[in-house]
């Protein structure tokens, strides 16, 4: 009887010892949530502020003065902001003029079909050709031999024609070709420099 009452003692005793391990002061054990504690808007500071600056919270209220702080931070401009606006505004400009002046270029590259300091040679238009096409080209009077042959889509020669100094302009006749695809290329001095293709489309 008295062993029945010490194993009753000692098991109740370490049932309590139990439950009190596994209970915190701010509930039990087995709850694995972490309360994360708020952090007061004093204590935040920006590591690496550039030297010059002081941090000062900003309110939504004022989006003028948010992008001028940003803007000083992220590119270190200690600049007034009316100087910074205009100088974005002129970046902006010539970005914009750049722009331009590249898609100009290239759409210029596109309507040649070669260009050097010797000779310029256009594309040929109209394409689709019905019954006549044209070339403009201006050569200078160092370039001796300078072609436009045309070919048919099996690499066949159909035709050549010679550019000379004296004109400025050739014209093609397209009635004699059947409609089709073309490769029209130029040859400079016995070397091929250049080549495209011409589509003709003969109207019904």
């Amino acid at each position: 009887m008295k062993k029945n009452i010490l194993y009753l003692l000692l098991t109740i005793s370490l049932t309590w010892q139990g439950l009190s391990a596994q209970s915190v002061a701010s509930g039990s054990r087995l709850n694995m949530t972490v309360k994360k504690k708020a952090v007061p808007a004093e204590s935040l500071r920006f590591a690496g502020l550039p030297a010059g600056l002081s941090y000062k919270p900003l309110s939504l209220q004022n989006p003028k003065a948010l992008n001028i702080f940003y803007r000083s931070f992220l590119f270190s401009n200690t600049a007034a902001a009316d100087n910074t606006s205009s100088s974005d505004s002129e970046i902006v400009a010539k970005n914009i003029d750049k722009r331009a002046a590249s898609v100009e270029s290239a759409i210029k590259s596109e309507e040649q079909l070669y260009a050097s300091d010797k000779i310029t040679v256009s594309n040929i238009y109209p394409n689709p050709a019905s019954e006549y096409a044209e070339i403009d080209y201006n050569m200078s009077s160092e370039i001796r031999d300078a072609k436009l042959i045309f070919y048919n889509v099996l690499g066949s020669k159909m035709d050549e024609y010679a550019l000379t100094k004296n004109n400025r302009k050739l014209r093609v006749d397209t009635t004699v070709m059947p409609t089709g695809l073309y490769f029209y290329q130029l040859s400079l001095e016995g070397k091929k420099v250049a080549t495209k293709k011409m589509l003709v489309r003969h109207q019904q």
